[in-house]
């Protein structure tokens, strides 16, 4: 009789964690995903603006670029379990702004003096801040 209270027991248990353990829907999972690789973006975008000539090196800017990269990565694989809406903003957005990242990445790369690289980088750091306002604070993650 104990072994069979027991049994009952974990098996109620078992239901329990079940029931409640599954926790997330896929949908929220992504846009749990969307809003981290967002706002790590933002840090990204913090980080290079804090960059000055005698701070910023090619291997920093790049690692900082190159988060970017896995973060827009990450909102794509994301986007298909989201809602249509939502899907259409943030694809929209992550569009958006590649094209952006890609277009103020290349500018980085051509030879520049050393003062010059330190203005080209200014003004990159402020071109990604713009076009992160633009799309992907428009985003709400609240």
């Amino acid at each position: 009789m104990l072994i069979v209270r027991t049994l009952a027991l974990v098996a109620l248990l078992l239901v329990a964690v079940a029931v409640t353990g599954c926790g997330e829907s896929d949908e929220e999972k992504a846009q749990n995903q969307v809003c981290d690789a967002r706002d790590d973006i933002q840090t990204q975008i913090n980080d290079l603006s804090n960059l000055t000539l005698s701070t910023a090196t090619v291997d920093a800017v790049q690692e900082n670029l190159s988060a970017i990269q896995d973060d827009l990565m990450e909102i794509a694989n994301a986007q298909g379990d989201l809602n249509e809406d939502r899907k259409q903003q943030v694809q929209s957005a992550n569009q958006e702004f590649k094209s952006q990242l890609d277009s103020i990445a290349s500018g980085l790369t051509s030879n520049l003096s050393l003062s010059g690289a330190q203005q080209k980088l200014t003004d990159a750091a402020q071109q990604l801040a713009s076009s992160y306002k633009d799309t992907f604070a428009t985003i709400d993650c609240d």
